[in-house]
């Protein structure tokens, strides 16, 4: 299994170019990793804006003070979740 995301759900890496809410895609992310597939899946489909639509800019990257790899890590939700 996959370790969890660390985000602390602050928002600083906000607003994203795309709207992507991070923190929450983080967080639905974790609930999958936590076993809590079904639900993860369900709230993963209500988001408006999912990992796929993420440019890969790396301005959410630079504003991050967990320095989480979030470019990397949005590829790797896009591919476990869609």
């Amino acid at each position: 299994m996959d370790s969890m995301i660390k985000c602390s759900g602050c928002g600083k890496c906000l607003p994203c170019p795309v709207k992507i809410r991070i923190p929450e895609v983080f967080r639905v992310y974790n609930q999958h990793l936590g076993g809590k597939e079904e639900e993860a899946e369900k709230a993963y489909g209500e988001l408006a804006y999912p990992a796929s639509e993420c440019l890969r800019c790396g301005r959410c990257e630079k504003l991050c003070p967990e320095h989480i790899g979030i470019s990397a890590m949005m590829l790797e939700i896009q591919e476990e979740m869609e």
